[in-house]
C-alpha cells in the first residue's frame, strides 16, 4: 500500500507540517523507522526525533528544525493506531456456521455471525449479531453472547456466563471456570460447588490465559471499558469497576471489590475480601493487603505510598554503607566507654 502524507493527515485529521506529498508504504515503530516508514511520538521520544529515520512522523505538537514531515494531531498514539488499522487491516472472517462446529439444542444465533471450525455451542446459548467465534471455542449452556462480540482461537465461556456487547476475548481465556473453594475438616479439603457466573459489561477486553473465576453464588463481575492483560486471575466474586487497566501477571483474591478507573500494573497481587476505591494506582509487583482509599497511588510489599515505598528503596542502596558507620561509630562508643572506665 501506498499514501502520501497528505493522503494519511487526512485520514487522522492533522495538519501537515513538511512536504506532504512524500509517500509512506508501512509502518514501524520509533526505533526502527525506516525513510519509507511513518511512526510517532510522544513524552520522552519527542526529545530524540533527530535521531529518527521515519519518512513521517505523527505528534501532539510541532518540533522545530525536525528531519521530516511532520503531522499534528491531539492524540499521536489514537492517530497512529488509525493508521495502523489502514496498513494492516484485520483479517476477513467468513460470515458462516463452519460444517465442524456442533450447535446444541435451542441455541440462537444472531445475523451474521461467523463459527470457526471444531467449535461447540451448547443447549440454550444465545449467541447476539455480528459476533465472530473463531476455532475451537467452547460455549457453555445457556450462555448469552450480546452484539459484535469476537472471540478468539481456544477460549472458553461456560455455563450460564453473560457477555455485553464488544467484547473481545483473546485466545484460551477461561470465563467462568470454577471458583476455588473448599471447606477444611480433619485436614481434608472437600470442594464446595460454585454456583454463580461471570458477568463481562460492554467493550470488556480479555486478554489471552487470563481466567476469571466463577461466583460462588450470584456474579463475579466485570464492568463496562475494563482492559485485562493477558495471564490474570480473578477469583470468585471479585468486582472490577469500569474502565479499568489489570496489567499481566494481576492477581485478585475472591471477593474483592474495585472501583472504577483503577490501575493495577504487572504481578500486583491482592488479597480477598477487600474494597478499593476510584481511581486508586499501583506500581507492578504491589502487595495489596488491605482496603485502599480512592485516588491512592501505593507501590511495595507489603503496600504503601508510593513516595514512601521511593524513599524506602532509596534508603535500602545506602544500607551496606549506613552498616558500615554503625559499626564504626559503635567501635568508637566502645573505645569512649573504655576510657570513662579507666578515668
Amino acid at each position: 500500500m501506498e499514501k502520501t502524507i497528505r493522503e494519511l493527515a487526512q485520514l487522522i485529521g492533522g495538519k501537515v507540517i513538511g512536504d506532504d506529498s512524500v509517500v509512506i508504504t508501512e509502518t514501524r515503530g520509533f526505533e526502527q523507522a525506516a525513510p519509507q516508514s511513518i511512526t510517532f511520538a510522544i513524552g520522552e521520544y519527542v526529545e530524540h526525533i533527530h535521531l529518527c529515520k521515519a519518512g513521517a512522523i505523527i505528534l501532539e505538537a510541532e518540533v522545530t528544525n525536525a528531519p521530516m514531515p511532520q503531522i499534528i494531531v491531539d492524540n499521536a498514539k489514537a492517530a497512529f493506531a488509525q493508521v495502523l488499522q489502514l496498513f494492516h487491516p484485520p483479517v476477513i472472517v467468513p460470515r458462516e456456521v463452519h460444517p465442524t462446529a456442533i450447535i446444541g439444542e435451542n441455541v440462537t444465533l444472531g445475523n451474521n455471525v461467523a463459527i470457526g471450525a471444531y467449535c461447540v455451542i451448547n443447549d440454550n446459548a444465545v449467541i447476539g449479531d455480528n459476533v465472530t467465534i473463531r476455532p475451537y471455542v467452547y460455549i457453555g449452556h445457556n450462555t448469552r453472547i450480546g452484539n459484535d462480540c469476537d472471540i478468539y482461537a481456544g477460549a472458553i465461556v461456560h455455563e450460564n456466563c453473560v457477555l455485553g456487547n464488544r467484547v473481545v476475548l483473546r485466545a484460551k481465556a477461561v470465563i467462568g471456570g470454577e471458583g476455588f473453594g473448599f471447606a477444611t475438616e480433619n485436614g481434608v479439603h472437600t470442594h464446595i460447588p460454585q454456583v454463580g457466573n461471570v458477568i463481562l459489561e460492554d467493550d470488556v477486553e480479555i486478554g489471552s490465559c487470563t481466567t476469571i473465576d466463577n461466583a460462588t453464588m450470584g456474579s463475579t463481575l466485570v464492568r463496562k471499558g475494563t482492559k485485562i492483560d493477558n495471564l490474570v486471575h480473578l477469583g470468585h466474586n471479585v468486582e472490577i469497576g469500569e474502565n479499568c487497566f489489570l496489567i499481566a501477571q494481576v492477581g485478585i483474591a475472591g471477593s474483592t471489590k474495585c472501583g472504577n478507573n483503577v490501575i493495577f500494573a504487572g504481578q500486583t497481587g491482592c488479597t480477598g475480601h477487600i474494597t478499593i476505591g476510584d481511581n486508586a494506582k499501583f506500581a507492578g509487583k504491589t502487595g495489596i493487603t488491605g482496603n485502599v482509599p480512592a485516588d491512592a497511588v501505593m507501590a511495595g510489599y507489603p503496600m504503601r505510598p508510593h513516595k514512601e515505598w521511593l524513599k524506602l528503596s532509596a534508603y535500602e542502596h545506602r544500607l551496606p554503607e549506613m552498616v558500615k558507620t554503625v559499626k564504626q561509630l559503635q567501635k568508637e562508643i566502645d573505645a569512649l566507654k573504655a576510657q570513662l572506665k579507666e578515668s
